[in-house]
């Protein structure tokens, strides 16, 4: 053309700046908003009419069981353990029955673990004389032990695997199976003839089959011993003792062979507890409290290895003291998920498993 190139008009000045706002315009309707992070639900009721006593585990493919006692009571009538399986910790399903009891008898206390197989192992007993309810004549029956292969839809069940001690019953199975520096695995059980009871770690060197070695981490008045192996056979136990209901701490420096206790903790009057390392290092102590008109699920930390704690917090407030057992897992991304075990709520008057999601940062 004369005069010059062709330039388009308007493409400087006014004109120009609207047509540069449309073609951003057209550039940003093309790219989709980012999707934001889903919210999660701070609180479930996931499995009803259980006292459950919740134990959870995380699979090697990420998803997640929980261990649990079937029946809305501490142990009065015949019943066993379920295991339930979620893919992310908020919709549960009942994947199948792992203990078999026999009639007129309960399996309810139990341990649960990993092997280095990946297989789910539990551990579990519970008491005679079911007739139809438990009883002063009832007693503690021996543990047997259980393992699946398959994510806990079916176990083989391996019979009588743990004794008893003389004097006090037999060894009763609690919280977490873990593995020790040296590949064993370490469950955590008492025996108990009140108020007398011992605590001890026990170990597997056959992936869960048989239990052949008991280091007593203390022979007083103690129960329902809590561990966690904090890394290079460094481990910690938290015990609840009979009569004062309080918890007292422990520790071991030789991979869970040998014991020494650390602290005592003044939080009458508390159900066990169970215990976590956190991904900041931090060690997270869960109890439920029951005391009354201040009951519910409690966290207290420590950053010096369990030497000292801090204050409690309050997770999860509850109104009935039939509370406590709670369990917890952190995923990497910093999310914490808090299984426990309540005997109702006003708005839902049954026994039940709840959960509770929160961030790491939210513990203080």
């Amino acid at each position: 053309m004369p005069g010059g190139p062709f330039r388009a008009p308007g493409l400087r000045g006014a004109g120009g700046a609207l047509a540069g706002a449309l073609l951003a315009g057209l550039a940003s309707a093309a790219t989709p908003p980012a999707t934001p992070e889903p919210v999660l639900p701070r609180r479930l009721i996931v499995i009803d009419n259980v006292c459950a006593w919740p134990n959870l585990q995380r699979l090697r493919d990420g998803s997640l069981v929980a261990v649990v006692f079937n029946q809305p009571n501490h142990g009065y009538t015949e019943g066993d353990v379920d295991c339930w399986g979620s893919a992310d910790g908020l919709l549960w399903q009942r994947l199948s029955t792992v203990t078999r009891h026999a009639p007129q008898t309960v399996r309810m206390n139990h341990g649960v673990g990993l092997n280095a197989e990946g297989h789910l192992v539990v551990l579990c007993n519970g008491w005679d004389k079911i007739t139809p309810r438990r009883n002063a004549a009832s007693r503690p029956i021996q543990t047997h032990g259980a393992v699946s292969r398959d994510g806990g839809r079916t176990w083989e069940q391996l019979g009588p695997v743990l004794p008893a001690v003389e004097g006090l019953s037999y060894h009763v199975p609690f919280g977490d199976i873990l593995t020790a520096a040296n590949g064993d695995l370490v469950a955590g059980t008492y025996a108990f003839s009140r108020p007398k009871g011992s605590i001890y770690a026990v170990r597997s060197r056959d992936g869960g089959r048989t239990w052949t070695h008991f280091a007593p981490i203390a022979q007083d008045r103690h129960v329902e011993a809590a561990m966690a192996h904090l890394g290079g056979g460094r481990w910690l136990a938290a015990s609840r003792r009979f009569e004062f209901l309080d918890l007292e701490i422990f520790a071991s420096e030789d991979d869970a062979f040998t014991w020494k206790r650390v602290t005592l903790l003044d939080v009458t009057p508390v159900s066990s507890a169970h215990l976590l390392q956190l991904g900041d290092g931090r060690l997270l102590l869960t109890y439920g409290k029951r005391a009354e008109a201040d009951c519910g699920i409690d966290a207290r930390t420590s950053s010096d290895g369990g030497r000292t704690w801090g204050p409690p917090q309050r997770l999860v407030p509850l109104v009935n003291r039939d509370c406590g057992y709670p369990e917890a897992m952190e995923y990497p991304d910093g999310r914490l998920l808090i299984a426990y075990y309540a005997g109702g709520i006003p708005e839902h008057q049954r026994y039940h498993m709840g959960v509770i999601n929160l961030r790491r940062e939210e513990i203080k």
